[in-house]
């Protein structure tokens, strides 16, 4: 049997987001191999780059300008002007993927952000090859300006051959603006079941000195203000006000333009004396064996979560999780039976639920248990690759 000829194209330099994880992981399963001849159009000495070498993945040099690559697209604070300005980048962006396309002959390009989908959108064209854009985002007012989404549903309408949502929330998004129900799929997320089990490890317990048997209590992710760490150090304050025992980490870090947002972080714990409870830091490289050592992840979103992996990870490890039931949340979780749902931004919903699962033993087993059996069910990446598949093998026959 012929394998298809896949070319995934992804711009990121500097940091490997969300997007970019799903793609090294879903490059590195064996069965891709046996039936994709995959390569990848990224930036030349980029985090991306580097995983995807050390799965010896081929790789064609494609990056964009700094300030084409620097551009926010995500956001309210997204300029027309600029980006008007960066249309002669663009097209000279979309003359180096057309120079790949001809080389490596595709029967499948599939766009993993914004900015790469409208760049391989322009590209594709001429070449006739299906052009599918990975969309891992929420097509919201929450999140883009009204010219964006207007631009992203016009060129998607033309140009791209199937879009690929993470979670049926953000499928339905798109349908509201206007994409028939036949252009949107929706593919959840997966995750490697191997490299998501439980560690025994005190590495991070010892770094921060908890004794053993104090709760700890995280969160995961891009420090950014919808992500809720703000609300996070919140519960920390009444919880603490409580006297309940326990302390709490905020893990990851913010990008760019959110760096004040976490430095005003920081002020709040040192303002409300909480140093001794909450802790910072960096993001892990084996998270697996982080979300191990801890006694309750949070999740704490006041937007709508487009899918909202690191929930998964978590009930990957057997880790008791209380999520935010927005967006794509409320499609993992069956709450009370695998996870928790609270209301976004609601302390008293979350400090009722984190109550009662660190207090009874018994709980915290079953939810373990029941969300290690969910993600086995239905959130493995052998199921990404398939839904990829049968997406790659419609678009090749239309």
């Amino acid at each position: 049997m012929n394998r298809k000829r896949i070319l995934f194209v992804d711009h990121v330099s500097k940091v490997l987001g969300g997007a970019e994880i799903n793609l090294v992981e879903l490059l590195g399963l064996p069965a891709l191999r046996s039936r994709w001849e995959a390569s990848v159009a990224c930036a030349p000495g980029s985090p991306l780059e580097t995983s995807i070498a050390r799965a010896q993945i081929p790789r064609h040099a494609f990056g964009l300008s700094q300030s084409l690559n620097e551009m926010r697209v995500v956001g309210r604070r997204f300029s027309p002007f600029r980006a008007w300005k960066g249309w002669r980048e663009v097209h000279a962006a979309t003359r180096r993927l057309e120079s790949i396309i001809a080389g490596a002959r595709p029967d499948v390009v599939i766009s993993c952000t914004n900015k790469d989908d409208l760049i391989a959108g322009n590209a594709t064209r001429h070449s006739g090859t299906p052009n599918v854009w990975w969309f891992n985002d929420i097509l919201s007012p929450e999140f883009f300006s009204w010219p964006v989404r207007r631009v992203f549903v016009q060129r998607a309408r033309r140009q791209a051959a199937r879009v690929i949502t993470v979670s049926e929330f953000a499928r339905k998004v798109l349908l509201d603006q206007g994409l028939s129900e036949d252009r949107v799929t929706t593919v959840h997320n997966g995750i490697p079941l191997d490299r998501y089990r439980r560690i025994q490890s005190s590495l991070l317990r010892d770094q921060l000195r908890i004794p053993p048997g104090e709760p700890l209590i995280g969160l995961v992710g891009r420090i950014t203000p919808w992500k809720g760490q703000d609300f996070f150090l919140r519960l920390a304050k009444d919880w603490a006000g409580q006297g309940r025992p326990g302390r709490f980490v905020v893990i990851g870090r913010a990008f760019n333009e959110d760096a004040p947002f976490e430095a005003s972080l920081k002020r709040f714990v040192t303002a409300q004396r909480l140093e001794s409870r909450v802790h910072f830091v960096a993001f892990q490289a084996d998270i697996a064996s982080t979300l191990s050592q801890l006694d309750l992840l949070l999740h704490c979103s006041t937007k709508p979560e487009p899918f909202g992996r690191v929930i998964i990870e978590g009930m990957a490890v057997g880790l008791p999780v209380i999520a935010a039931a927005a967006g794509g949340v409320s499609e993992i979780i069956t709450p009370g039976v695998d996870a928790g749902l609270a209301t976004p931004g609601n302390s008293d919903a979350y400090l009722a639920q984190m109550t009662a699962i660190l207090g009874s033993a018994e709980k915290r087993n079953a939810w373990s248990i029941a969300g290690r059996r969910t993600v086995e069910t239905k959130f493995t990446l052998e199921r990404v690759f398939q839904d990829f598949d049968r997406v790659a093998t419609e678009v090749m026959a239309k």
